[in-house]
């Protein structure tokens, strides 16, 4: 019986694309079989059967066929396909690139490179997480790239976390007078406003931390293997933080943030997207005023932000973020009162 057609030129699905199709199917812990597969991917059951053998065979993926369940599953965690597992050097190369590609910004080549960027960071999106999509980040340069001593260590941390090895580094947070020794389980690696965090298993606290790369010194990759949380999912590690720092970390109860945007301030807010929790309210039919609410698990970076709209922003609630940005302004406004 010949092969119903599919949607590319060859008549039939690529056998890559066949292969990576079944991987997510049996991935999804459905206990897909050989018939349902054919189906849905237009082919028929041999064509499937001997995508299996390959992968089984030649991959040495755990591919096995549970008779209870008549389907397919793995008898292990799969967290790497073979052929398309990235290395920390390709990792360093596809950062390194990235900031070289200034002069392509606005040219044709523009739409194509960045297709290419999102297809690679895309055999990685579970271990490290780049913002592609936003044009300008994806092509812009804030210096003039990666000093020696920069790429020493991210290649380090690279390794860690593709190949889930233990780190100990030298670590000072912003309100400490002097660094302390850390050994993390890193999950993954972050790019964040422009900025590389690593988050995972802070072994020293017994708890999941973030880790600002510019902070570590001294890091130091073990040959300590660990198995990544199955539990750590990054959409839901941020999911009460309006930047990097999470209070779920210390384990806070959440923030109902509620502040009062006026003027121009009020149309910037309201037109973007700042948190998936944030519920815009008008106060003046004209849009002039209006009050953001989100809900948040820490202050420091919304702080921060609403600091930055000055006179516009006035926090409603929660009291002790209120007091936070109003004792940031008197300190502020206490470094230009003129002495008598």
């Amino acid at each position: 019986m010949p092969e119903s057609p599919s949607r590319n030129a060859s008549g039939t699905r690529r056998p890559l694309e066949r292969v990576m199709r079944i991987h997510e199917m049996v991935s999804r812990n459905s206990y897909p079989n050989a018939s349902q597969m054919a189906r849905e991917m237009e082919v028929n059951r041999k064509t499937i059967q001997r995508d299996i053998n390959f992968m089984r065979d030649e991959l040495e993926m755990p591919l096995v066929y549970d008779e209870r369940k008549h389907g397919y599953y793995y008898s292990r965690p799969v967290q790497d396909f073979p052929f398309l597992k990235t290395t920390a050097d390709d990792l360093v190369g596809l950062i390194l690139a990235r900031n070289a590609l200034d002069p392509m910004k606005g040219s044709a080549m523009e739409a194509t490179l960045r297709s290419s960027f999102q297809r690679l960071q895309a055999t990685m999106s579970e271990q490290v997480t780049i913002p592609w999509s936003e044009i300008d980040q994806a092509f812009s340069v804030k210096s003039t790239g990666m000093a020696e001593r920069d790429v020493f260590v991210f290649e380090r941390l690279a390794k860690a976390v593709l190949e889930s090895r233990e780190l100990h580094f030298s670590y000072q947070k912003l309100r400490d007078d002097e660094p302390m020794q850390r050994h993390l389980q890193p999950y993954h690696l972050a790019e964040i406003d422009g900025g590389w965090y690593v988050i995972g298993h802070d072994l020293n606290r017994g708890a999941r931390r973030t880790f600002a790369v510019q902070r570590m010194k001294s890091v130091v990759l073990t040959d300590m293997r660990f198995a990544r949380s199955r539990d750590f999912r990054l959409e839901d590690h941020f999911a009460g933080s309006f930047g990097v720092w999470s209070g779920a970390e210390q384990g806070k109860e959440d923030y109902q943030i509620r502040i009062r945007f006026r003027g121009f301030a009020a149309r910037i807010v309201a037109e973007r997207r700042w948190h998936p929790s944030q519920e815009v309210h008008g106060v003046e039919e004209d849009g002039s005023v209006i009050d953001l609410s989100m809900r948040l698990s820490a202050l420091e970076d919304i702080a921060r932000w609403v600091l930055g709209f000055g006179s516009q922003a006035e926090v409603l609630e929660p009291q002790a973020l209120l007091e936070k940005v109003a004792d940031e302004l008197r300190k502020a406004a206490s470094q230009y009162e003129k002495t008598e």
